[in-house]
């Protein structure tokens, strides 16, 4: 029985570190989208728009937005969890 509730809390201690890794992943995301918008307003070939091009805030956006799938799937269907 107490190995059962060992697992239980250990399962559920997982659950809870993923579901707040998304929850900061969507605010990454959130902030990388604001982010873009701000690029976007900018006329191409101002100095600022550069720098922040330079970033590659879409390559990053991509990265983020696939682990944001991953960590829902892994929350939505938990193996071995």
């Amino acid at each position: 029985m107490e190995r059962e509730e060992a697992e239980f809390r250990a399962a559920n201690k997982r659950i809870v570190t993923m579901a707040e890794e998304l929850r900061k992943a969507e605010l990454v995301r959130d902030r990388l989208e604001g982010l873009d918008r701000l690029m976007g307003s900018y006329p191409e070939g101002h100095d600022m728009r550069t720098r922040l091009e330079a970033l590659q805030v879409d390559r990053a956006l991509e990265g983020v937005n696939e682990d944001i799938r991953l960590l829902t799937d892994a929350l939505q269907h938990p193996r071995g969890t």
